[in-house]
């Protein structure tokens, strides 16, 4: 591929929502000239049996998205979290999360090409992330008391897992131990029936987060996490999500931007009672003004 020229040439049908053959089209477009072809403008199509497909299962449905337009599914059949979710969240502007605790949570980098993740979560709001590469456990918990310092939460949850415990014991050496939560994501869940860990109940209240609605920014990398990992269930029918190690081999990098955010859904701060009449009152003023207008 040094010759001068030379030039790579990818064919497929679009039956996955990772992978590298779809990052073709997503976060590495700017690499390839791409092209995707409905089957029906094709001179050889048997245009009776798509007129079935879509009758049996619908214009858009992911099946004739995939067999008859040459579009990417919005789920894969083991993916996590639907891509459509994700989408409807960047466009989703929340109200009233000002009223709410602020939830900070760390990722912390166990590779050298993952990076360190620190997530804000306000309400249904998640703010820019702040992504840190190649800082050692020192560096790293200047960086989260100084995050502290600005965000002011009232709750921090650390990956404690590997290195992530030298962050935690630094973070409370400093004086945050009242505010600090270690999180082991191999550990038991709230809810073992239903999940195998806690990796995989945070990710899930995260997925039901972003299924109902959830202002998060337009970051790539966060909406390729987010979407990445896929699923499968235990002996006793437990969700298990996908093992980062198994993501790799698929080609996909460690999911660290999702799971930040899905860190911040391991605690729930009580709501102060003076913030939540103020969204009250506000709430109220709305509607008074809806009233006045009608």
């Amino acid at each position: 591929m040094t010759t001068d020229g030379a030039r790579w040439v990818a064919f497929g049908n679009p039956t996955r929502n990772t992978g590298a053959f779809r990052e073709c089209f997503g976060k590495f477009r700017h690499r390839w000239k791409t092209k995707q072809i409905d089957s029906r403008s094709a001179k050889m199509c048997n245009t009776a049996q798509i007129e079935k497909w879509i009758e049996d299962y619908g214009e858009d449905s992911d099946f004739v998205r995939v067999r008859v337009k040459g579009e990417f599914p919005r789920a894969g059949s083991n993916q996590f979290i639907s891509s459509e979710y994700v989408e409807d969240c960047v466009k989703y502007r929340a109200e009233g999360y000002e009223d709410f605790p602020r939830v900070m949570a760390v990722d912390v980098a166990r590779f050298g090409d993952d990076s360190s993740v620190i997530a804000v979560k306000q309400g249904r709001k998640l703010f820019p992330l702040e992504k840190h590469k190649g800082l050692d456990t020192m560096a790293l918990s200047d960086k989260v008391v100084e995050a502290i310092g600005v965000w002011k939460p009232a709750a921090v949850v650390i990956d404690g897992v590997g290195i992530g415990a030298g962050v935690v014991d630094r973070v409370c050496q400093l004086g945050y131990s009242h505010i600090v939560t270690e999180l082991n994501g191999g550990s038991a869940p709230i809810d073992g029936i239903t999940y195998f860990n806690k990796r995989a109940e945070v990710w899930g209240l995260m997925k039901d987060a972003l299924r109902v609605g959830m202002e998060i920014p337009d970051d790539r990398e966060l909406k390729d996490d987010l979407v990445g990992p896929e699923y499968g269930f235990t002996a006793k029918n437990q969700i298990q999500l996908e093992k980062k190690e198994d993501m790799k081999k698929r080609g996909l990098q460690s999911p660290d931007c999702g799971d930040a955010l899905a860190m911040t859904f391991a605690v729930t701060p009580a709501v102060n009672r003076n913030q939540s009449s103020g969204w009250r009152a506000r709430l109220a003023a709305r509607s008074y003004a809806s009233a006045q207008a009608a």
